[in-house]
């Protein structure tokens, strides 16, 4: 884990989350930079700590001078990932753009880690996207069990698609409480909800191939059992997941919450159901960086439902892209 020279390349808001998660992990990392895949602005500086962090145009960027990169681009900047891979760097496709490689890993760290040495094929891995990450740490104490059919209703909040949809959203929401009517040409995000893939860029997210490879590499003996409902909701933070799962054989509510309890980044909620609010409200206890469940409920012995909650952007991406970085630098 020596001579570690590491390059983030996101936009401003994550790269700020992934730093701060960086300095909780006492990493020992060489060197760290961002690269501005786009322009922060001369007013927006990064630090790890007490140091400041060099940023780098992306016009300006020499990916040879880096060992690993943590790559948050979307899929038109596939070509920024290849050529880094092509300078040596070993690349985590934090945003999996890389899915319809077929021998480039998807992971959900602990849940499939031992696909992390396929890295060694193309010198990229892939973080699964935030949906799969969160059913696929749900369901990890049932994994070995037969599972007849897997549901999961996922509520989308604004930050999913992007830091510009969180920008719409708090527009709409102002100029609709100040009695404003919006464009009729305008998608309506502000006081709605509506199916995930009817609009603009994310009208390919939830149901693309992508997608579904994505799934198939991380759940592939659960892939042909679960079906995924993604709508996007008026909040601005947190993936809202509702798991209904019924199978051949009995489910035991009880023994499933107990390993919850003993597992890491999750944390189960007897009592209070743990809304995205709520979620958000933790962060001064810090308990941010882990996967809220609630309301396990069981209908009878053949199946049960729980309700879960995460921050798509500082555990599904942040946290578990560190998590990652770490599963591949003990590999590498």
């Amino acid at each position: 884990m020596a001579n570690i020279q590491l390059a983030i390349a996101a936009d401003f808001l994550l790269a700020e989350k992934l730093l701060e998660i960086l300095e909780q992990s006492e990493l020992a990392i060489e060197r760290i930079s961002a690269v501005e895949l786009e322009s922060f602005g001369e007013e927006h500086s990064l630090r790890l700590g007490s140091k400041a962090v060099e940023q780098i145009a992306l016009e300006e960027v020499d990916w040879s001078q880096f060992s690993h990169v943590l790559f948050a681009g979307k899929m038109a900047q596939a070509e920024l990932l290849a050529q880094a891979v092509q300078a040596g760097c070993t690349v985590l496709d934090l945003y999996g753009i890389t899915a319809l490689i077929g021998n480039v890993p998807v992971i959900v760290p602990s849940v499939n880690d031992e696909m992390i040495p396929n890295v060694r094929e193309r010198n990229i891995v892939a973080l699964a996207n935030p949906q799969i990450t969160q059913l696929a740490l749900a369901i990890k104490p049932l994994l070995q069990q037969p599972i007849q059919h897997i549901f999961v209703s996922s509520l989308l909040p604004s930050a999913y698609f992007g830091d510009e949809k969180v920008r719409e959203l708090a527009g709409q929401t102002a100029q609709l409480l100040n009695g404003i009517p919006l464009d009729d040409e305008k998608p309506r995000v502000a006081f709605d909800a509506v199916p995930a893939n009817v609009q603009g860029d994310e009208s390919k997210l939830p149901f693309s191939r992508a997608f579904e490879l994505q799934l198939a590499k991380v759940l592939p003996n659960l892939t042909a059992s679960v079906t995924f409902h993604s709508v996007q909701v008026p909040v601005f933070y947190g993936i809202s997941q509702m798991v209904s799962i019924q199978s051949n054989y009995p489910l035991n509510a009880d023994e499933l919450s107990q390993e919850w309890q003993q597992q890491s980044w999750v944390n189960f909620n007897q009592e209070n159901v743990i809304t995205p609010v709520k979620n958000g409200e933790k962060s001064d206890e810090n308990e941010e960086n882990i996967l809220q469940i609630s309301q396990l409920l069981s209908k009878n012995e053949h199946s049960l439902q729980f309700w879960s909650v995460a921050d798509e952007q500082r555990f599904s991406l942040a946290f578990l892209s560190v998590e990652l970085l770490k599963g591949v630098l003990d590999y590498t």
